[in-house]
This record gives C-alpha cells, sequence and structure tokens, in this order.
C-alpha cells in the first residue's frame, strides 16, 4: 500500500474513534511500519523472548503490545498514531528504568528500541554515534579495538540513552565527566512525531532540557559522543575486600568520610551490605577501581588492606573487563537480572555521616532476619566529581554536580505480601539517611529515583521554570510522562522525601 494510502486509511480510523482507545494495534499501526517493523502481543506464545523485558517488574506498566520499530520513520509514526488514538506509550531501550511512575502506564504500547543497536566510531574525529538502545556491552569492542575508552555506566547491560538522559553517572566520572557531558548531538523523536536535532548549536534549550531530563521530551534514535581521553592506556587496577559489618563498619565509613575533601579523581568505590545468607552475619563487600597501575592504587588502597579483611584481591585489568572482576568476579545475573521483583530507594549525599551509616546497619540486620525471604543490601557509589564540576552548572538541568555519593537501598523479593512491610522499612531508611546526606531538601539522582521525591528533587528547584516552559513547548499533551515526570504547571513539586 503506498504510504499517502496508508495513512488516510489510519487517520480516517482515528477520526471514526475520537478519543477511545482501540486494542487492536496490529490494525491500527500495521499500515504505516516498515517490513523490518514488528509487532508483538501478550498473547502471543514468544512475547516474552521477543520483546525486551524491564530489569524489575516492580510497579511496572501494563502493555497491550509491543511495537518493533525498525526504521525512524516507524518511531514517528508510532507516536503520531498512538496520540491520535490516545494510547499511551513508553519507549525502551535497557528496560533498566525503576520509576513507580511507570505503573500509571495502563494499557499501552512498548515500543522496543531494540534495532537501534548501531555503533559507529569515527576515530579521526574521536565521535562516537550510537542508537538510541545501543547497550554499554555493544559499544566495548569497537572503542577498545580503536585503543580509546569510554565510560560504561553502572552495568555493561544498561542501554547508553537510558543513562545519559539522565545525566550518566559512572565509576569514570573523575577523569571523564558524565555521559551528558560528552554528549554532542542527539536526534529525537518528538511528542508531534517530528524527527529534530538537538546539540550546543540547534535546539540549544532542548539540548539542555535532553542532559539531565530527556525521558520527558521524545524518543532518542541515535547520539553522538566525544570520545574522553584514553587513562593509563586503558588498564584498571580493580580491587576487591570483604569485612564482617560487626567488626569492621565504622572504619570503613571512616575511610570513606575521610575521601569527601581528599579524593583522588583516578578512583571510584562501590560498597554493598547485606546479610550473608551463610554466615548470618552482616558483610561488607567492596570494589575499588583506580584508573592507574597498582603501584600508584596502592596508597589510595592502604587503609582498606590495613583492616585484615576476610578476603581480598588486587588485579591489574582491561578497562572493558572491571565489571566483570568487581566483587570477586560474582556474576552480573543481579544487575543484568530480568523482571526480577525489586523495590528500590536512593539518596545522593554531598557528605559522608560515618555514624548514619553505621546506624543504619541495626536496622538493616533486623529487617533481614525477620524476613529472610526478601534480600535487602545498602549500595553505596562513591564516585569522584573533579571533572564533572569543571563543567559551569547552568550548562545542563543536571542540579548535583557536587554530589559525592549515591546511597542505594533494594529489596528483592518474590512474595508480594512482603511488600508492606519493605516499603515501610525503606521509606523510613531513606528518610533517615536523607536527613544525614548534606542536602536539604533532599537529592537523588533522577535515574535512581524511585518516583515519589518530586521534580524538585529530580532536576533541582532552580530548574523547575524553564523545564515547565520547554515542557509546554515540546510535549504539551503529556506523552512521555511516565517517568519521574516534569510539570506543566507550578505547584506540582513537593518531594514525599
Amino acid at each position: 500500500m503506498r504510504p499517502d494510502l496508508a495513512w488516510q486509511k489510519v487517520l480516517s480510523a482515528t477520526a471514526a474513534v475520537a478519543t477511545t482507545r482501540d486494542n487492536n494495534i496490529t490494525d491500527i499501526f500495521g499500515p504505516v511500519l516498515s517490513a523490518q517493523a514488528s509487532i508483538h502481543l501478550p498473547s502471543d506464545t514468544n512475547y516474552t523472548s521477543c520483546v525486551t523485558q524491564r530489569w524489575s517488574s516492580h510497579a511496572a506498566p501494563s502493555f497491550i503490545g509491543t511495537i518493533r520499530p525498525a526504521t525512524v520513520e516507524d518511531v514517528q509514526n508510532t507516536v503520531k498514531i498512538a496520540a491520535a488514538h490516545n494510547i499511551p506509550f513508553l519507549a525502551t531501550g535497557g528496560g533498566h528504568g525503576v520509576s513507580i511512575q511507570m505503573a500509571a502506564l495502563k494499557d499501552g504500547i512498548q515500543i522496543d528500541l531494540a534495532k537501534f543497536n548501531s555503533v559507529h566510531l569515527d576515530t579521526k574525529k574521536r565521535l562516537l554515534t550510537v542508537g538510541g538502545a545501543a547497550k554499554f556491552s555493544d559499544l566495548i569492542k569497537p572503542v577498545d579495538e580503536a585503543g580509546a575508552q569510554f565510560p560504561l555506566g553502572s552495568a555493561y547491560c544498561v542501554g547508553v540513552m537510558g543513562a545519559t538522559l539522565g545525566a550518566g553517572v559512572s565509576a569514570n566520572q573523575g577523569y571523564a565527566g558524565l555521559l551528558a557531558d560528552l554528549l554532542d548531538e542527539v536526534q529525537l523523536v518528538t511528542a508531534a512525531g517530528r524527527l529534530v536535532t538537538a546539540s550546543r548549536t540547534q535546539n540549544a534549550d532542548l539540548f539542555w532540557a535532553l542532559r539531565g531530563a530527556g525521558a520527558n521530551f521524545g524518543i532518542v534514535t541515535s547520539a553522538t559522543f566525544r570520545l574522553p581521553e584514553t587513562v593509563n592506556k586503558g588498564n584498571v587496577t580493580n580491587a576487591n575486600f570483604l569485612f564482617p559489618a560487626a567488626d569492621k563498619a565504622a572504619q570503613v565509613y571512616g575511610y570513606l568520610a575521610s575521601l569527601d575533601d581528599n579524593m583522588s579523581a583516578l578512583l571510584a568505590l562501590n560498597i554493598g551490605t547485606f546479610l550473608d545468607p551463610g554466615s548470618k552475619q552482616l558483610m561488607l563487600l567492596v570494589n575499588a577501581n583506580f584508573a592507574g597501575p597498582p603501584d600508584e592504587a596502592a596508597p589510595h588502597l592502604a587503609a582498606l588492606s590495613g583492616l585484615q579483611p576476610l578476603r581480598s584481591e588486587v588485579l591489574n585489568v582491561r578497562w572493558p573487563d572491571v565489571f566483570a572482576t568487581s566483587y570477586f568476579g560474582i556474576p552480573d545475573t543481579k544487575a543484568c537480572g530480568r523482571n526480577q521483583h525489586v523495590n528500590m530507594r536512593s539518596v545522593g549525599a554531598r557528605r559522608t555521616d560515618a555514624a548514619a551509616l553505621v546506624g543504619f546497619l541495626a536496622a538493616l540486620d533486623r529487617f533481614s532476619r525477620a524476613h529472610p525471604d526478601v534480600f535487602t543490601a545498602m549500595m553505596i557509589h562513591r564516585f569522584p566529581n573533579h571533572k564533572v564540576r569543571e563543567v559551569p552548572d547552568g550548562d545542563s538541568v543536571y542540579p548535583y554536580r557536587d554530589l559525592k555519593m549515591h546511597i542505594q537501598l533494594e529489596s528483592e523479593y518474590e512474595d508480594l505480601s512482603k511488600t508492606q512491610a519493605v516499603e515501610e522499612f525503606l521509606q523510613a531508611a531513606r528518610r533517615n539517611l536523607a536527613a544525614a546526606s548534606g542536602y536539604a531538601p533532599p537529592a537523588v539522582y533522577v535515574n535512581f529515583a524511585h518516583g515519589d521525591e518530586g521534580p524538585a528533587a529530580w532536576y533541582g528547584e532552580r530548574n523547575l521554570q524553564r523545564l515547565r516552559q520547554l515542557k509546554r513547548k515540546w510535549d504539551p499533551r503529556g506523552l512521555f510522562g511516565f517517568y519521574n515526570a516534569v510539570p506543566t504547571v507550578e505547584g506540582t513539586s513537593d518531594s514525599d522525601l
């Protein structure tokens, strides 16, 4: 069928149903999709294997079907038709979003961007162009073979653009900066179904908003990044330590506090605290990576080595191998699993309150023992911000360039009758840790947010007026409103923290 006739047929059907929602998405969308695109229904026997699954099933959106576009025009047409039929939609790249706001999407469609996973490297210009659903794992080989290096977010399986649109924090940010700071240009399908370019010279206001609040403004089909400088020829010292929390937590968190004003730009720390099911003790699992040789890393690791860990190792690895060798090489089944029921809270901190962290462990221990079928952990990501702070605060939406630490609380469970107990524990824990974070009001990195903190906590109160104006310009109907949404009116920025 000719494209113009297909559109005439679809728009005629749209006019007939006006504002009603027709669940027969094959009839609605099929005529305007390319031959390479596909439509998948939950009733299909292979549905879960054909479409991207979410990392967490907690507060998940509900879909009447999934469209896998193959071309940019497919994405444009899908957005236009969905908008015309008042069918809510959500674009999926890596599928790692955790905001409970997604649960407000009922009987919508998933726009699965899995086919937009291209990676192109221009070594002469030192530019990296990726598709809207490319994962960090997709870019490792071409970048490494070119002798270059690129920040890897929080896991191999995370989508590059999903991370970037929130700002893109990583263990590499001390010397490479945020992913959003490396972003050069974005190709975006807007709420009107238009394909636009956003950069510092084209749609500059939109480019500002995309770097920190990007999920609110469209669907990225491709983006170009500047490659950061390669550090230590791409080699990293990766060290792991295991401590019993009862004996060592105060010293480990004290060491963490000592870094608040004296941390190397090359060092990053990740600390997991959990009740070990074998020993029935709270354990601290510490990963420290340093973008330099082991002899230069040694002084930065001496405080941890001197605490007599139960187990330790110091490795010299290539930058793509950091995740695989972290935490003694534990498989990343949790970070890269699918449809796990993970209920999560997060707190941003600009100072380390060691006493507050130690104090929380008693509550974590009690809760874990009372609910052995709920695996609960506190994850601390201590990333340096040297390069991050070199960029002026107003250069992008991201409001927390002085943030020093992300504290994540994660509970994984299958028995949903545990939800109320989990909610009460996580809410209280978040409130107490936020009070000790050094931020007032509380702060949270938008990609780690639960979804109830409010726009001021995600984007900064000072950015909300400008964001509201841009939202009204680019998405007046709020079509992109299921992931920590920017309000279009004032009075909706209160926090539930």
